[in-house]
């Protein structure tokens, strides 16, 4: 009974010690101007433990023992470079994410995600503000009514402030409906 019972409390002590081998990393990442920026991936480098930042920019993340010194923390975001900055055992990381000007205007974003401007298989259409500011605009809808083919725009009603209906690339039909896939 006194073998069984040393081996539990052995089994317990040694658990225990491992889970205050874990170090809690806190910090806060901003843009270049000092704004928060939400729902930057925060990894450590070669495992799945990771984290996002919350609408402040601020994140919390548990690190096992193995990575609190010689981990490396990964920080990413769309339109930003990549960031690498070693943990070293400091308890606050924060960081300065630096934007990567190059790939902004590359990313177009469709309806079922975002691909690069090159992988685009489908038809893609900009509207530039110099178009915009032909004619006498007075709704946005009205701003690109007449210069994006397959977008059809109807009025909801005649009174001022009446909403539009947008369909891009909306089927007509006799029998079924005329939205779009």
């Amino acid at each position: 009974m006194s073998k069984k019972l040393l081996f539990i409390f052995s089994f317990l002590i040694t658990g225990c010690c491992s889970l205050l081998a874990q170090q809690i990393v806190k910090g806060k990442v901003t843009d270049e101007n000092g704004a928060e920026l939400p729902g930057v991936n925060v990894l450590i480098k070669g495992t799945a433990v990771g984290t996002a930042t919350d609408a402040e920019g601020g994140y919390s993340l548990t690190v096992p023992a193995d990575q609190a010194t010689g981990g490396v923390l990964v920080f990413s975001f769309i339109g930003y470079l990549s960031e690498e900055i070693a943990i070293n055992g400091q308890t606050t990381v924060d960081m300065r994410m630096i934007p990567d000007i190059l790939t902004l205007g590359e990313v177009v974003v469709v309806g079922y995600g975002t691909q690069t401007k090159k992988d685009v298989t489908g038809a893609m259409v900009a509207v530039t503000d110099k178009e915009f500011n032909r004619g006498q605009n007075i709704t946005a809808d009205q701003l690109i009514m007449g210069k994006v083919a397959g977008v059809q725009i109807t009025s909801n009603g005649g009174a001022p402030g009446s909403g539009s209906q947008i369909r891009i690339r909306g089927g007509s039909s006799l029998n079924a409906s005329n939205d779009p896939l």
